[in-house]
């Protein structure tokens, strides 16, 4: 168990890693764009206009109003100016959509650090919170590949548990959707997380994508361990998941119709957690 839980908390940082990872690369996109946006800059033009008009400094107004080239420069710095204001709207749309994502890569580390912080404690939480922090931490990821989030959260009470433990098993279901969805061909990838109390003194949050789905022989196979169908797989996180559901009192279960039919998992933890002798 302990192999299992270090290999499955080993496996959360890489994710963690991972989504850091997809925030640079748009950091990156939007570096090369200012670069060649700067390059390409239509400075050079008008300073070469007032470099003309040095020359003229002699007579401008003669210039402007008898000499041929003169003619044309009100109206050339005009349209200097007008795609200067554009480069301008330009580079700080980029600069805002850069400062947005170096601001996502600082909540991801500060968040993993928060958690890091509190593991093994028991503490009241709202569930809503650690899933709008999984998906968070998964949101580039998501947005690349074009996956429609939608959350249907009911009011629940908060419940006792370890953060860090929940957050493992959202940020694990959250990712496996999301290369669910990777590998299906539909036109709309949906990833749907559902948040209910139960019929018992339990709260349940379900996540449900329209991806490839599972087929009927792997669906108790995907909790053990070592199990993955990815070739970068290493089979750890949802056994992880399933070991600490069990420990908290409550169980982490798939569902799915077949291949290419989507497929749920879902979460149930009480409300109070129980007294276990490991």
């Amino acid at each position: 168990m302990l192999a299992s839980r270090q290999a499955g908390m080993a496996e959360v940082a890489t994710g963690v890693l991972h989504n850091v990872g997809n925030v640079l690369n748009s950091v990156n996109v939007s570096a090369t764009l200012l670069r060649d946006q700067v390059r390409k800059s239509e400075t050079h033009a008008l300073l070469k206009a007032a470099e003309l008009l040095k020359q003229k400094n002699g007579d401008p107004g003669a210039f402007l109003t008898s000499d041929p080239q003169g003619k044309l420069m009100p109206e050339f710095i005009i349209q200097i100016a007008g795609q200067l204001r554009k480069e301008q709207e330009n580079t700080l749309r980029e600069l805002e959509q850069l400062a947005k994502n170096v601001d996502h890569i600082k909540d991801i580390v500060a968040m993993q650090q928060s958690y890091a912080r509190v593991a093994g404690v028991v503490e009241k939480v709202s569930f809503a919170s650690l899933v709008e922090d999984a998906i968070q931490i998964n949101s580039a990821a998501l947005t690349r590949h074009g996956v429609t989030v939608i959350r249907r959260f009911e009011e629940v009470p908060l419940l006792m548990l370890d953060k860090q433990k929940v957050l493992q098993i959202l940020i694990n279901l959250v990712r496996n959707a999301k290369y669910a969805l990777d590998e299906c061909t539909q036109d709309e990838k949906r990833l749907i997380i559902t948040i209910a109390k139960t019929d018992g003194e339990c709260v349940m949050v379900r996540v449900e994508d329209n991806g490839i789905g599972i087929p009927p022989e792997n669906l108790t196979r995907v909790f053990s361990h070592g199990f993955t169908t990815r070739p970068s797989g290493h089979g750890f996180g949802l056994h992880l998941g399933a070991l600490n559901a069990w420990e908290m009192g409550g169980s982490l279960s798939a569902a799915s119709a077949g291949t290419g039919r989507g497929a749920t998992f879902t979460l149930i933890l009480p409300l109070q957690p129980p007294v276990r002798n490991l």
